[in-house]
Order: structure tokens, then sequence, then C-alpha cells
């Protein structure tokens, strides 16, 4: 009986070091949180919606976020936790990119440009020739 009771011992104690481990955390202990996907592609989408709507009032892609904001076509900078949300304009005003960009480089990545096509890729960068989603 004592020997079961040990060995239960031993068994808890394991799996709660197995469940601390390390490997989800930071460098600081905390632990890593996956990036939230399908805010990620919304805010994407948002860029796409406010950039069709901003060629058809202004015949040219907005610059930045912030005039989409002025325009009203955005409420707020797009943005998703655990992603870096940007956009990047044509120095023509003729286009434009987005990208969504994971904190954990081994997330999903996704773009998207004046098609309104989002475009992913896992653990690299997507780009105008990634799948689409």
């Amino acid at each position: 009986m004592r020997f079961s009771g040990l060995l239960l011992c031993v068994c808890l104690s394991f799996l709660l070091l197995a469940s601390c481990s390390t490997a989800d955390q930071d460098p600081a202990g905390v632990p890593a949180k996956p990036g939230d996907e399908q805010a990620a592609l919304k805010a994407l989408n948002d860029i796409n919606r406010a950039q069709a709507d901003f060629i058809r009032r202004t015949r040219r892609y907005a610059q930045t976020t912030q005039e989409l904001i002025a325009d009203r076509l955005l409420t707020t900078e797009p943005e998703a936790e655990g992603y870096r949300i940007r956009m990047v304009p044509s120095p023509d005003a003729v286009s434009y990119t987005a990208e969504a960009t994971p904190a954990e480089s081994a997330g999903r990545h996704f773009f998207t440009d004046k098609t309104g096509i989002i475009r992913v890729e896992t653990g690299k960068p997507a780009t105008a020739t990634s799948p689409e989603l």
C-alpha cells in the first residue's frame, strides 16, 4: 500500500512539472498567447473595405490608416492581439498591401492587397503569390 501511494505521488509530481514547462513561455516567464487570427482577418477585411470605399470617392488609395480614419472609413487603427497589422501604400497611390504578422514567427501570416483576396502562409510572411485563404 505504501509503494502505490509513493508511486502516485511521483506520477502526480511528474505531471505537475510537465505542465509547468517553459516551452510556451517568453523569456520573462509569461505564458505565450496565441495570436487572434479571427481579429487579424477582420482587420485586413476592414482595411480592404475601407480602401475600396476610399478609391471610389477619391480615385486613389489611402496612404495611411489615419487617412481612412479621418474619412470615417475606419473607426480605429486595425489591431489584433498577437499580431502586427501593417498597411503599405504604393508611392503613386494606385495600390496598397496589408499584412498581419504574428508575434510568434511560427504562426500563420496573412497578406492582402487591392484585389481583396487574403493569402496565407505558415511560419513565413505571406505575399501576393501565397495560397488564398
